[in-house]
């Protein structure tokens, strides 16, 4: 395929917006367009980038090579399925879709087309957590936090399918195994869903999640807490920043200072230098190395499918709770 790849934006609200400015800005890449169903919000933000408003999906998919889809949850096994269909490259927003049985309907399509397929769980670009793949073994005990005030926008899935699923998919990448038992909780404040919700996630090695998220939090929290055998690391998303505290085994390289000792061993304390960066333009990057380079999946609509699917679990099992404490709404 030749340089540089056309991109339309499926969906101009909030984070259809920021995909289509970032895509300006993307070298090897040319926006070539944007569509909404509100047409006023899609004019509005073609006016803005000085690119074509298009009229129909059918129009946009006609001019492009690749689209990011950013509508709602509940539109995005149709408009990927309308683009895999006429052979264009995916970005999907997270989560894959709004069901099981939506995202199959796209894993078919996506497999007669061929095309590259990405799904958007940012925080697998994070500069945090890209920094603390390095430090990672095997983890026993995982903490997420993802705290959010109420918007609108995102409601039309629970808090687990909007917030939770960014936790639901680091953890699976960082263990790598098969979840064998879950206990959920949550209960719908606000909107017609869930807005709250913790879910303790137990893995095949004996490794346990333990996540929180909601939407109703006045002050935004995006951190994660990882255990294992001689080390401890915090993670905060939103600054980025990282911090590790490692158990001297006589193969440690000399960073960071020592702050304890433990049974003989030093405790040494590492604060690694995060570069500051932008974690979707990161992911455009990568999706379009993907289209040009060959260059394998970040985060690919298997991992994308399997968070929807472990959501869909705990979903289950937050109503199962919900039902027993008769606070069904």
């Amino acid at each position: 395929m030749k340089q540089p790849v056309a991109v339309a934006v499926i969906g101009c609200g909030y984070l259809g917006s920021i995909h289509a400015r970032l895509w300006t800005q993307c070298q090897r890449a040319v926006l070539v367009g944007v569509f909404d169903i509100v047409a006023e919000r899609a004019r509005k933000l073609a006016a803005e980038l000085g690119v074509p408003a298009f009229g129909s999906l059918g129009e946009a998919l006609d001019a492009c090579e690749a689209v990011t889809v950013a509508t709602t949850t509940s539109e995005h096994a149709n408009v990927a399925c309308a683009a895999l269909e006429g052979g264009k490259h995916v970005l999907l927003e997270k989560p894959v879709a709004a069901t099981l049985e939506e995202a199959e309907r796209i894993e078919v399509a996506a497999a007669r087309a061929g095309t590259v397929v990405h799904v958007g769980h940012v925080e697998r670009y994070n500069p945090a957590f890209r920094a603390a793949l390095r430090y990672v073994t095997r983890p026993l005990f995982i903490e997420a936090h993802r705290l959010s005030p109420f918007r609108k926008r995102g409601t039309d899935v629970s808090v687990i399918g909007d917030l939770m699923v960014h936790d639901l998919d680091l953890v699976l990448a960082l263990t790598r195994e098969p979840v064998v038992r879950i206990e959920a909780h949550g209960v719908g404040v606000i909107s017609s869903s869930v807005d709250i919700a913790n879910a303790r996630l137990e893995f095949a090695s004996g490794c346990i999640a333990n996540l929180t998220a909601s939407r109703l939090t006045p002050k935004p929290l995006r951190k994660l807490r990882l255990f294992q055998p001689m080390a401890y690391m915090s993670l905060d998303f939103s600054v980025p920043d990282l911090e590790v505290y490692r158990i001297d085994d006589g193969q440690h390289d000399g960073g960071g200072t020592i702050v304890a000792h433990a049974g003989g061993n030093a405790i040494w304390y590492e604060h690694p230098l995060i570069e500051p960066g932008n974690a979707i333009a990161d992911e455009h990057r990568a999706f379009v190395a993907s289209i040009l380079d060959g260059a394998p999946a970040i985060v690919s609509l298997s991992d994308g499918i399997a968070a929807l699917r472990l959501a869909a679990a705990i979903e289950q099992e937050v109503q199962k709770r919900m039902e027993q404490l008769q606070l069904r709404r």
